[in-house]
């Protein structure tokens, strides 16, 4: 096999399929990039045996010029290190089982395993693809992926639970103490649903964030596919039933209050100074006589905070006093979209409920803590 590549673009795509690699794997050719030159295309694979990138790059795009098909798997780390402090383009041509590299004045060789013993890609068509914009599935993980568990006995609470119903496409994550919910409109009328690991989450974001065309996603009892053009990324799902989650997504409750997000957002966050040696990052949030969220903190080594923010839209009737962890709720804050956000709140050690103000397709469930 012979190409010749820019420097940028091999960099690239080293990067992309290198990400999911582990330092170190029981299975040599699992610790590297399978490299194949085909006549009109490069193809660069990364495989850790639960999740996969590949990245494909064409002639016609240009930058890269393929002389002699054939395949091989290089070593990750060194070659991705040594890609990076190449001084221009990359002349590559293996030779004796070795990869032969030139880039200006410097010559190099690598060990270049066979790609027999490499993973088998699979197949993940399942019975046809969900289209999807790409900057519409970044927002629809980004939003929800912080509040997703991150570890525990119950591994299906580690992952984005996605629920494809109709025109719509739903994405909840949990850890058991707040739950993340965000909807959006497809196109497709597929039904499907499954929990993809967070790790996968991730490396979607890295891969796609910066991508603007229509994605591909395939969904099958144990894979998840999600393609672009140029990149594919194929993951195993998180095995057992996801919780339903309905109950607490309910706008039923006694009281009800819209306050200005940035506002709450910086009292939360300055609230949470004084909360950072309780194990739970405790406030509390407060319903005033006079209508206002009084938001406070005390802590016996540094000293106390409150302050008192007006309301868009105070209750009728009702109180509410709840003691809640300052990090979930800024986390949750931060992701909700729009200026005003309605709090929902039911009594007593119930959760409080958040929404964008007159948006059902974001909710935020945060529960209380004990003071």
């Amino acid at each position: 096999m012979e190409l010749r590549i820019h420097k940028s673009i091999l960099e690239e795509a080293v990067s992309e399929t290198a990400s999911v690699l582990g330092k170190k794997s029981l299975f040599p050719a699992l610790s590297g990039i399978k490299m194949e030159v085909r006549e009109r295309e490069l193809v660069l694979v990364g495989c850790d045996g639960e999740l996969m990138i590949k990245k494909v790059i064409p002639v016609h795009k240009g930058g890269f010029e393929s002389i002699e098909t054939g395949a091989c798997v290089l070593p990750a780390d060194f070659f991705q290190d040594l890609v990076k402090k190449m001084p221009g383009p990359v002349h590559m041509k293996k030779v004796n089982g070795r990869m032969m590299m030139e880039s200006g004045e410097v010559k190099t060789s690598l060990s270049a395993l066979s790609t027999e013993e490499y993973l088998h890609i699979p197949d993940v068509d399942g019975d046809g693809s969900i289209s999807m914009d790409s900057m519409d599935l970044v927002e629809l993980v980004r939003q929800t992926l912080f509040a997703a568990a991150k570890e525990g006995s119950r591994p299906v609470l580690t992952g984005i639970h996605l629920n494809f119903s109709g025109n719509h496409v739903q994405a909840i994550a949990t850890d058991s103490y707040r739950l993340a919910f965000v909807k959006k409109r497809l196109n497709s009328g597929k039904d499907h649903s499954c929990t993809i690991p967070t790790k996968t989450v991730r490396e979607l974001l890295k891969l796609f964030k910066n991508t603007k065309e229509c994605l591909k996603i395939h969904i099958t009892d144990q894979l998840f596919k999600v393609e672009s053009s140029q990149v594919t990324l194929i993951s195993k799902l998180l095995e057992g039933p996801f919780p339903d989650m309905e109950a607490l997504l309910s706008k039923s409750s006694k009281v009800e209050l819209v306050i200005d997000k940035n506002r709450m957002m910086y009292s939360v966050d300055r609230a949470g100074l004084f909360a950072k040696d309780s194990g739970n990052h405790q406030i509390k949030l407060r319903l005033t006589k006079e209508k206002t969220l009084n938001i406070s903190s005390f802590s016996p080594q540094v000293g106390m905070i409150e302050e008192n923010i007006p309301l868009i839209k105070a209750p009728g009737e009702g109180e509410m006093e709840i003691y809640i962890d300052s990090v979930f709720l800024l986390e949750a804050l931060k992701a909700i979209k729009g200026d005003d956000i309605q709090l929902f709140y039911n009594g007593a050690m119930s959760p409080l409920i958040l929404r964008s103000r007159g948006n059902d397709e974001q909710i935020h469930v945060v529960s209380p803590v004990r003071a």
